[in-house]
């Protein structure tokens, strides 16, 4: 688990993951950050839309499973191992941005670099307000969604597993920051 409480491999849905590509929308020429990158699987995703995606985790087995993601679809990404936000200060600077662990303070400094877009989720309303609310005195236009997910059992149409994210994503705004 994250020291914030959100457990290893949340965020890793498949709804959230889709929802999260086409709120950052990487493409040819961006530079993608994917903090907590988990299974690699968004990272990938990223590297196959044909952007440079610089993947980041503190656990060396996320680390070794996008690496493999990565080489199993044939696209290039960096992967470094580290914890945020402390291992990003010796990266390039992104533009756009996936925080899929680490919670407000890793949003924050993230938001310090000043990449074009940034998503990031949350479990609890509480977590999203504050994410959402730094978001927005760092000059980003903030958008919140709440996703639920429920997988089915198509055999007997019974929930097998219930997933519910708040999905935030800040584009920052012309205007000057107040601060």
């Amino acid at each position: 688990a994250y020291g914030d409480g959100t457990a290893l491999g949340e965020g890793e849905t498949e709804l959230l993951r889709a929802a999260q590509l086409s709120r950052l929308g990487p493409r040819v020429g961006d530079l993608v950050w994917d903090i907590g990158c988990g299974s690699g699987a968004f990272a990938v995703e990223a590297a196959r839309a044909g952007a440079a995606v610089i993947a980041v985790d503190r656990d060396p087995a996320a680390c070794a499973r996008t690496d493999a993601a990565a080489r199993r679809y044939g696209v290039q990404l960096q992967v470094v191992h580290g914890s945020a936000p402390h291992v990003l200060e010796d990266l390039p600077e992104p533009d756009v941005v996936r925080v899929g662990g680490g919670g407000a303070a890793v949003v924050s400094a993230v938001a310090d670099r000043r990449p074009q877009r940034i998503v990031a989720h949350a479990a609890t309303r509480d977590a999203a307000e504050l994410v959402g609310r730094d978001l927005t005195e760092h000059g980003y236009r903030v958008e919140c969604a709440l996703l639920q997910s429920v997988e089915l059992d198509t055999r007997a149409w019974r929930e097998t597993e219930r997933n519910v994210a708040f999905l935030l994503s800040g584009v920052l705004s012309d205007r000057p920051v107040i601060r």
